[in-house]
């Protein structure tokens, strides 16, 4: 059984550092299509078509699959006027609930756009610039990130139930 518990602890930081792969491939695109605008635009007097949609559907993948990594980090904003003063169960209590709401947030993101990505997939829903493009590429891995993060989440949970939380977060600053 722990062999299970270390594999699918294993295999949910992997999936983390795909989905910030998959975010850094599109921030070099992103990065790519800008340039190719700026300097169309400025010098050639020839903008890249469609440039602001694809900057569009590009930002959305760069941010919900970079989210599973800042949630691994435990990089996310975070308010500890009180809880940096929590010592023992307090704190304990104090991360639960953060770690909680964390999944459920992630989980009702990932629900919901599961439903609007499913929708966009069987309409082949297409963007409306001057070059037409399928969106729902975008809309699924909105939806595969959010699934990630969660997964995540519920990982930091079970570390947190084992007693292992800060041993975790050590291990995760290290790599």
């Amino acid at each position: 059984m722990k062999q299970i518990f270390l594999f699918l602890d294993y295999s949910i930081q992997r999936l983390c550092v795909f989905a910030l792969a998959i975010s850094a491939v599109f921030i070099g695109l992103l990065a790519l299509i800008g340039a190719a605008d700026i300097f169309g635009t400025s010098i050639l007097a020839m903008p890249v078509p469609s440039s602001v949609e694809y900057s569009e559907a590009g930002l959305v993948i760069v941010v919900f699959m970079g989210l599973a990594q800042a949630q691994r980090r435990r990089a996310h904003i975070t308010v500890d006027i009180f809880s940096a003063k929590f010592t023992g169960l307090a704190q304990n209590l104090s991360v639960g609930i953060a770690v909680i709401g964390a999944i459920l947030f992630f989980g009702f993101i990932a629900w919901r756009s599961g439903f609007a990505a499913w929708e966009s997939v069987l309409i082949d829903e297409r963007s409306m610039g001057q070059i037409s493009f399928p969106v729902w590429p975008g809309k699924v891995l909105l939806c595969a990130g959010c699934v990630i993060a969660a997964l995540e989440a519920l990982r930091q949970f079970a570390h947190l139930l084992c007693g292992t939380y800060d041993r975790d977060l050590k291990e995760q600053l290290r790599d």
